[in-house]
């Protein structure tokens, strides 16, 4: 009857593996208590698997790897990858496989999959090949190197655990090392030989981008809307910073990165990095901006020729003080009217106390503020007459001693297919954007003095323009500028372990509605830059700094991931991609490879039981913060601790209920009187195949009675059969779903099921003939 109550459990168990239909840790919670209820078990041995040093060591394990991960060692150890981007395709597949297989070594297999997931797309792009090219030899790099050691993976932590339980010696930590290595090595082999040739050709698509070049970069079109332009030799701009070049307030480009002329490529530079002539400028905006900007497309320079005296004669600049009850208090700059009703412009404004004002366009008026104006005479003795301003000083020399040398006159012409032609002075964008005040027009035999905001440039208008030297020279220099070749790579060089783009949202209980980037000082208060605002199924990228925000924006912002921590701290928004404004702890890297090292050499050397090491060295991960308390518990994989806890009741009870008697016998029968060779061959056969529906470490658990059970009753090795168990239940490649990390590279590759089966029906017999070639000679039976 024992026997019968258990086969039902079995039965039912692989029949809801198979089906999917439930989660396989509650099929394992299921499994715990009908061999409780059943009486299979005794209470203490069903409850037993949670004090595991298996399941204790599983999960210790995955906070350690969250510790390399968290501290950015996983990520640095994947960029000398990008090397063999110029290389042969075999070569990209033997670099790719190797560094998979020995960092599965360390770090749990599907970690490492997700590592160089990034890594392997952007080789795909530098290589010119695509991603189903190189995505599946990494998977399968990472299921080959899994088995390298005793803690890497949990068919072989369980299968030591078995041997200890058994009452035998149990696994050192490199016991698996030399099996591992031999079918890495004939695995590699074959695909850089045969394999590859099996390996499908799908063509890219849009999530195969990379960080920026996914559903999100798809949703923004950013390959179409990020190029490079290039400093020339003798530009204006060279030695200018990227504030003053004007790229963003003119041409509306955010700058997003810098490559010098030599030296490594600047992600996110500050507005205080200075320009060099030969500096790519990598930009995000509308191409078209730049492109109706250059040269005799928008502006010709031309002489003065005396048009400086002209204007001169024509217009005042005097000094003149807010009234105690002048119109102009409490308002800004641009609600005054001064420009648009009075025709005077404001040159200079200095507060009561006598201190400049930084800002002028923010600054609100107050009674004894002291302005520099600039307009013809009849206009600005109007504004004494209606009490604007007080009485006005006509000191010309004193005027311009607090100008500080900032007026400079320049002529343009408006040539035919001008950006400007048929737009008002506001459209023009000249004072916002360069700080360039147009003081005349000379249109045909008549000069407009000080035109209003609103008056149409024609083609062949002559534009009088008044501002600094530097910024009539920003304005010579981008017309200078060209887009440069498109770089196919360039999206993937712009994110990083330290930059990223991702999504902002207006949260619920924003306070922020209504208000515009520039009052919020967005880039200067976050650091980070706004490319584009997602509004009603639209993507916005010109003049974002003046666009008031609704309720439902998306802000697509791109930056350090420290400065987007602080944008997710605060409650205005909602940082869509939690994973994104985490900035690695780089501090803490040599301390989280001296733990995991100290872990590593304790078990090899036998200081500790890896339980206890890999127990000690997790809680020495958050102690010295290389990951919070909330970090190590998200990187549990919940799901397969208490999958193992649950399902190591299950070998009890096959060995007490003598299952495990049965199966061996069972296994003697057939094959018993050809050797251990055959017996390796056939409880690889069949482990090998049960993984194919069933997870591992459930099998291990099945297997490990009948293993042992069989090695008793031949009188062979108990490591022999225990090994070749560990190895087959690593042996899953002919199934994507028998293993995570085939699932996580099945999207992005295009992968179709039968593309699993090609490459992994022969790496699954090859890694058995190794197996029945050399276990029995490293494990004499």
């Amino acid at each position: 009857m024992q026997l019968f109550i258990l086969a039902v459990i079995i039965i039912a168990a692989l029949g809801l593996f198979i089906s999917g239909r439930l989660r396989v840790d509650l099929v394992g919670l299921m499994v715990l208590s009908a061999l409780a209820l059943s009486g299979l078990v005794s209470p203490q041995e069903a409850l037993a698997g949670f004090s595991s040093p298996a399941v204790v060591t599983v999960w210790a394990m995955f906070i350690l790897s969250a510790g390399l991960t968290r501290t950015g060692i996983a990520h640095q150890l994947g960029l000398p990858l990008q090397r063999f981007a110029k290389g042969s395709e075999a070569a990209l597949i033997v670099a790719l496989m190797v560094s998979a297989s020995i960092l599965s070594a360390l770090i749990n297999t599907v970690t490492v999959a997700a590592i160089l997931l990034p890594a392997t797309m952007e080789l795909a792009r530098r290589s010119g090949r695509p991603p189903s090219r190189l995505l599946m030899p990494l998977a399968l790099g990472c299921l080959l190197g899994g088995p390298f050691t005793g803690i890497s993976t949990p068919p072989n932590i369980l299968a030591t655990d078995a041997l200890r339980n058994a009452g035998f010696a149990p696994f050192a930590l490199l016991d698996f090392t030399p099996i591992t290595a031999a079918i890495v090595v004939a695995g590699i082999i074959f695909v850089v030989l045969i394999g590859r040739r099996m390996l499908p050709n799908h063509a890219p698509g849009a999530e195969n981008k990379g960080a920026l070049g996914t559903s999100l970069g798809s949703s923004y079109e950013m390959d179409t809307h990020i190029f490079t332009i290039r400093i020339p030799q003798g530009s204006p701009l060279d030695g200018r910073t990227l504030a003053e070049s004007r790229l963003g307030s003119a041409l509306f480009l955010t700058v997003v990165a810098l490559q010098r002329k030599k030296g490594a490529l600047m992600l996110a530079p500050r507005p205080t990095d200075v320009l060099e002539a030969g500096d790519i400028i990598v930009v995000h905006g509308q191409p078209e901006q730049l492109q109706r900007f250059h040269g005799s497309q928008h502006l010709l320079v031309e002489p003065l020729n005396r048009l400086d005296a002209l204007v001169c004669e024509r217009m005042v600049i005097v000094q003149g003080r807010v009234a105690e009850k002048s119109s102009l208090l409490g308002l800004t700059l641009g609600q005054s009217g001064l420009r648009r009703e009075h025709r005077v412009q404001v040159l200079a404004l200095y507060s009561a106390d006598g201190v400049e004002v930084g800002d002028p366009h923010r600054h609100r008026f107050a009674a004894g503020d002291r302005l520099v104006l600039q307009g013809e005479q009849t206009s600005l003795d109007d504004l004494v007459r209606q009490g604007v301003v007080g009485e006005l000083r006509t000191d010309p020399g004193e005027s311009r001693g607090l100008l500080n040398g900032k007026l400079h006159l320049s002529a343009v012409r408006v040539p035919e297919g001008s950006v400007l032609a048929d737009r008002d002075l506001v459209e023009s964008r000249l004072g916002n954007a360069f700080g360039l005040t147009v003081v005349s027009i000379v249109r045909r035999e008549s000069m407009i003095c000080m035109p209003l905001p609103h008056e149409k440039i024609l083609v062949g208008d002559l534009l009088v323009l008044q501002g600094s030297q530097q910024d009539l020279e920003v304005l010579a220099g981008l017309q200078d500028l060209t887009i440069e070749k498109q770089d196919p790579g360039l999206l993937a060089d712009l994110d990083s372990q330290q930059v990223t783009v991702t999504e902002v949202l207006l949260s619920p209980r924003t306070t922020l509605a209504g208000r515009t980037l520039a009052d919020l000082m967005f880039r200067d208060q976050y650091g980070v830059s706004v490319l584009a605002i997602w509004r009603k199924g639209r993507a916005y990228r010109d003049g974002l700094q003046e666009i008031p925000l609704q309720f439902g924006d998306a802000l697509l912002v791109y930056g350090p991931r420290s400065s987007l921590e602080a944008v997710a701290r605060n409650p205005d928004f909602l940082v869509l991609d939690q994973a994104a404004a985490q900035a690695p702890r780089l501090e803490r890297a040599p301390i989280a490879a001296g733990i995991m090292l100290a872990v590593i050499l304790s078990a090899i050397f036998g200081f500790l039981p890896i339980a206890i090491a890999a127990l000690t060295g997790s809680t020495l991960m958050v102690l010295m913060r290389c990951l919070s308390m909330e970090e190590a518990y998200r990187a549990i994989e919940w799901k397969v601790v208490f999958l193992i806890a649950c399902m190591l009741p299950l070998g009890v009870a096959v060995e007490n209920t003598g299952a495990a008697q049965l199966g061996a016998e069972a296994l003697i029968a057939v094959i018993g009187d050809y050797g251990p060779r055959w017996v390796v061959a056939a409880l690889f056969t069949i482990t090998v195949l049960g993984t194919q529906v069933i997870p591992t470490a459930a099998l291990v658990v099945l297997m490990a009675p009948v293993a042992l059970t069989a090695a008793e009753s031949l009188s062979i090795s108990p490591h022999l059969l225990m090994m070749t168990v560990a190895m087959s239940a690593s042996s899953s490649f002919a199934s994507p779903l028998s293993h995570p990390a085939h699932l996580l590279v099945m999207g992005p590759g295009g992968y179709r099921f039968v593309d699993y089966m090609k490459l992994g029906v022969p790496l699954t017999l090859i890694s058995l003939i190794v197996c029945v070639w050399l276990l029995p000679i490293l494990f004499p039976a």
